[in-house]
């Protein structure tokens, strides 16, 4: 009894986790909800097909593009028919997919700080590298 009364009050002199600000991602909906993140997009080389384990071994090189999140985000997972059913929480770097519409928009702006503005998705198997994928409908520099 008393492990409990010291928890409820530590609960209400901090406050629940969601009031805290180590513990204030923002939550975001999968497709087809469109956001816009801001962050710091990079290309890295990492292991790819056959086995995405060592480019050492023999796995053929591949240049992902990555948004690093300016604030880490969580999604909300969806379970109505949608392959996006897991929530993630503390997202501080996301893959951006390459599109026909915006991979120029991508090559010109590694290394800078962007707004990306597309949907989510949960990654799938293979070439996705993070748990949390964009799909880009637009990228542009911050200003």
């Amino acid at each position: 009894m008393f492990l409990l009364a010291s928890f409820v009050i530590h609960i209400a002199a901090v406050g629940p986790p969601s009031a805290r600000p180590d513990f204030a991602d923002s939550c975001y909906h999968y497709r087809p909800a469109s956001v816009s993140l801001t962050g710091r997009l990079i290309q890295r080389t990492l292991p790819g097909p056959p086995n995405y384990q060592s480019i050492a071994r023999g796995d053929r090189p591949q240049v992902a593009d990555l948004l690093i999140l300016d604030h880490p985000i969580c999604t909300i997972g969806d379970y109505k028919d949608s392959p996006n059913t897991d929530a993630f929480q503390g997202q501080d770097t996301i893959q951006v997919r390459r599109t026909e519409t915006t991979w120029r928009d991508v090559r010109r702006l590694t290394g800078r700080r962007v707004v990306v503005t597309g949907t989510l998705a949960e990654w799938a198997l293979g070439p996705d590298r993070t748990p949390v994928v964009i799909d880009p409908a637009e990228i542009r520099a911050m200003r």
